[in-house]
C-alpha cells in the first residue's frame, strides 16, 4: 500500500510539473521536442521593465527593481504578474479600505493577465482571457521576443497597454 501511494504521488507530481512546462512529456519523446520548440516554456522572473523612449534611452516603467513572473506552460497557457516594489500597502482582504489615491497608485504600478499563447517565429501572441484591465479581455497582445540562454527579452508591439513600447527582460526562474 505504501509503495502504491508513493507511485500515485510521484505520478501526480510528474503530471503537475508537466502541466507547468517543467517537464514536457511523460512518455513520447517526440512530443517533448514539439512542446519545447519555442524555448520559452517555463517560469520567468522579471529583471527589468522599461519604457522605450525612442531615443535609445529606457526609463523604468514601475520604478527601480520591479517584481514579477511570466509563466508559459507546455499546453499553451500563459500568465503574467508584474508590480512596482514601491506601491502603497493594500491590506487583504479589504483593499477597498485604502484611500482612493493609494488604490489608484497601486493599480498604476501593477499588471496581471492570463490566457492562451502561441509562438510564430520571433513573436509570441498572448490571447488575453482575464486581466486586471477589463478592456484587455478578449484581445490579443503581440510581443517580439529574443531568447538567449536563460534570458528572455520581450518588446511590446501595438496595441500597447500604456501607449508606448516597453522592453521587459526576464531570467529563467530557478526550479
Amino acid at each position: 500500500m505504501a509503495n502504491q501511494r508513493q507511485l500515485v504521488s510521484r505520478k501526480g507530481i510528474l503530471e503537475l510539473a508537466a502541466s507547468f512546462g517543467l517537464l514536457t512529456t511523460l512518455g513520447d519523446p517526440s512530443s517533448a521536442r514539439a512542446a519545447t520548440n519555442d524555448g520559452i516554456v517555463g517560469a520567468w522572473s522579471l529583471v527589468s521593465f522599461d519604457v522605450d523612449e525612442g531615443t535609445g534611452k529606457h526609463k523604468p516603467r514601475f520604478g527601480p527593481d520591479p517584481v514579477g513572473y511570466l509563466i508559459y506552460s507546455a499546453n499553451a497557457r500563459m500568465a503574467a504578474v508584474l508590480a512596482g516594489t514601491h506601491r502603497p500597502a493594500l491590506k487583504s482582504p479589504d483593499g477597498a479600505a485604502a484611500s482612493e489615491k493609494d488604490r489608484g497608485e497601486a493599480l498604476l504600478n501593477f499588471l496581471a493577465y492570463a490566457g492562451r499563447y502561441e509562438v510564430r517565429g520571433d513573436r509570441v501572441f498572448h490571447h488575453v482571457e482575464v486581466s486586471v484591465f477589463t478592456n484587455l479581455m478578449g484581445t490579443t497582445l503581440e510581443r517580439q521576443f529574443d531568447l538567449k540562454g536563460d534570458t528572455l527579452t520581450i518588446r511590446t508591439l501595438p496595441p500597447e497597454i500604456w501607449n508606448g513600447s516597453n522592453v521587459l527582460v526576464w531570467k529563467r526562474a530557478p526550479g
